[in-house]
């Protein structure tokens, strides 16, 4: 059974992940917080202790509490998947098309074993939480066998759900590169910040469980609103 402090924490957790308090603003004071929830303010000091530690809100000493900007945990595993992901932290991603391509692979040959000149489809999307955005993505995929990735993908909204009605049921992560840099002014806009906030930068590539490479592709993650990790998984 859970403590007061507890219940009172998961409530103000539920307030914020569902949008209620938004990032960026103060909770209210402990008075009317001690009212609200009928407890004395030490009761409420741990459950508000409770929400800093893990990166909820940020106590201002003389100032307040405020809710801390979405940070999302990202792991990057043997199978990396973004729904799954953000399910996993309570969260819903949305992903929308923004466009795209068949084009001869070119830069993107060696990640998929392919030849240069072979024709490639480039789809480009943004995954958003809570209406914001937090990642781009640019990704190839061999044709002809993942011809239609786009049309798929747009009748599903997920990668996983598109390749899975391309005819491959399962895929493995085989390369994750992860670096920062500043992002392009387009590259900014599609993401909702400005040209001076870093991006993090993941390229990788993905197989069929015969080791085929089936999609090779870069995902931007807006740096405030993601924390990509990196975990052992068993075999």
């Amino acid at each position: 059974m859970s403590s007061i402090w507890e219940a009172i924490a998961a409530q103000l957790r539920e307030d914020i992940s569902a949008g209620r308090i938004a990032p960026g603003e103060r909770l209210p004071n402990e008075t009317l917080l001690a009212q609200r929830f009928g407890v004395n303010r030490h009761t409420l000091r741990q459950a508000v202790q409770a929400l800093a530690r893990e990166g909820f809100v940020k106590v201002l000493h003389g100032s307040g509490t405020y809710v801390r900007e979405l940070v999302l945990d990202y792991a990057l595993q043997r199978r990396t998947r973004l729904s799954e992901n953000l399910a996993e932290a309570g969260e819903r991603a949305k992903r929308e098309l923004l466009g795209h391509e068949t084009a001869e692979a070119g830069d993107w040959a060696q990640a998929l074993k392919v030849g240069a000149r072979s024709q490639v489809e480039i789809i480009y999307t943004r995954a958003s939480v809570r209406g914001r955005p937090i990642g781009i993505s640019t990704c190839a995929y061999p044709c002809p066998r993942l011809a239609g990735i786009a049309a798929a993908f747009e009748a599903e909204g997920s990668i996983t759900a598109a390749l899975r009605r391309l005819g491959l049921a399962d895929y493995t992560r085989v390369r994750s590169s992860i670096s920062c840099r500043l992002p392009t002014a387009a590259e900014a806009d599609a993401l909702a910040r400005p040209v001076t906030q870093p991006v993090l930068v993941v390229s990788y590539t993905n197989a069929d469980l015969d080791g085929t490479p089936v999609e090779a592709g870069i995902t931007l993650f807006a740096a405030d609103a993601v924390q990509l990790t990196v975990e052992p998984e068993a075999a």
